[in-house]
């Protein structure tokens, strides 16, 4: 019984024994073993990561080209934004600026309408701390060929007058009239003023507003009568206006 016993013990030693020489002798395949399990596992990873990056970077140029797409449409819809009067307008700016052939340039070289509007709007608004409300809007140019708009606003403050306002190619607002009141046109039987007569008007028109050192400058036919440009030789200011065939002064923008 003792040999039995004995002779087990010695095998499980030689077991022993065998199994560290083999752990010895086979220690560097198991570390490639190992190296490659890693590997994989490693691998596995990166191609995890590699996808969920590729997968970010097509959503983020999804939503770059969504929101691309959305300035270039809103852009566009600036771009192609047609001006317009108000509802029920009553043609002032429109009856009082000159139907110019090359329209198309002259909004070529402005701010665009709505930004004009708003401009003048806000001028308006501030100058008597009220909410006029927009009535037209014409394009004119002075003598030089520079264009500006006019926009016409109801005078909320003076019921039945209205302003009158400028814009030019620099999206800057002036107040040249502040109470225009509309008058109807003349019938074709009444009788209408002389060149003389009108020009004698405009002339006293000049006188009050520059002094007495005052010369016209220009005049020429305008849809409502005479176009008159004075100019103060000292000042160099000028004053610009129309007669009307029935007599009536209509003040203008003296925009050089």
């Amino acid at each position: 019984m003792k040999n039995i016993t004995l002779a087990l013990l010695a095998m499980v030693l030689a077991g022993c024994l065998v199994l560290l020489l083999f752990l010895a002798t086979h220690q560097n395949a198991l570390v490639k073993v190992h190296e490659k399990i890693s590997s994989y596992s490693g691998g596995e990873s990166i191609v995890e990561a590699k996808d969920k990056s590729s997968q970010s970077q097509e959503q983020d140029k999804e939503h770059n080209d969504k929101h691309h797409g959305i300035i270039e449409a809103s852009m566009k819809k600036d771009e192609n934004e047609t001006p317009h009067n108000a509802k029920n307008f009553v043609p002032i700016a429109q009856n009082s600026t000159h139907k110019l052939e090359n329209n198309a340039v002259g909004k070529a070289n402005l701010p665009k309408f709505s930004k004009a509007l708003a401009i003048a709007q806000k001028k308006v608004n501030t100058d008597n701390n009220s909410n006029n409300k927009y009535n037209d809007y014409g394009i004119d140019s002075t003598c030089q060929g520079v264009y500006y708009y006019i926009f016409t606003f109801e005078n909320d403050k003076q019921p039945g007058t209205y302003y009158r306002v400028t814009v030019n190619t620099h999206n800057e607002a002036e107040i040249f009239d502040k109470s225009y009141k509309v008058t109807d046109n003349p019938q074709k039987n009444e009788p209408c003023i002389s060149p003389q007569e009108s020009e004698v008007i405009a002339e006293k028109y000049a006188v009050d507003n520059l002094g007495p050192n005052v010369s016209l400058k220009q005049v020429k036919e305008a849809k409502e009568g005479m176009y008159y440009t004075y100019t103060d030789s000292k000042t160099q200011n000028e004053c610009k206006v129309v007669i009307t065939k029935a007599g009536d002064v209509i003040q203008q923008p003296a925009l050089k």
